[in-house]
């Protein structure tokens, strides 16, 4: 029987530091996140006591990292018709196997944080098993990249 070898990958990160990963942590996002070169390649990052919240951390650019949810978590209507064509992409096969993010954005008044929206317009489809994803624009959608969140 042969073992899967799990190589560790080193992951600079200005807001973290230094992170020491296996390879199957790292996501593959493909083309990345529209408009922010960097992002092909990410690490989830977990936030310790908080279920709700975690990092996606560029295994590429230390200075990039976005801050991440489940959309269920904050809007349970939340309805996501997955396309053929990133499905196939994906080699999504089961669904389930398919993990949806949405990046969240702090709003600000100054310096102070007055509360977070998310991008429910652009998904981040996931393939749990084969660790790849894409970036999804939803088309007919009523959904906007500034969905406040819910307390």
């Amino acid at each position: 029987m042969s073992q899967i070898r799990v190589q560790p990958v080193i992951v600079e990160s200005t807001r973290f530091g230094t992170l020491d990963v296996d390879d199957a942590r790292v996501l593959d996002l493909g083309p990345g996140l529209m408009g922010v070169p960097g992002s092909e390649r990410v690490v989830l990052v977990e936030i310790e006591d908080d279920d709700h919240y975690f990092w996606l951390q560029s295994a590429d650019e230390p200075d990039l990292a976005f801050l991440a949810t489940r959309p269920w978590d904050f809007f349970p209507d939340y309805e996501l018709d997955v396309p053929d064509d990133v499905q196939r992409d994906l080699d999504l096969d089961d669904p389930a196997d398919c993990e949806v993010f949405v990046v969240l954005t702090v709003q600000r008044e100054g310096d102070e944080a007055i509360g977070l929206t998310a991008n429910l317009l652009g998904p981040i489809v996931m393939n749990a098993t084969n660790r790849t994803g894409r970036q999804v624009v939803l088309n007919n959608s009523d959904y906007t990249t500034k969905e406040p969140l819910a307390a």
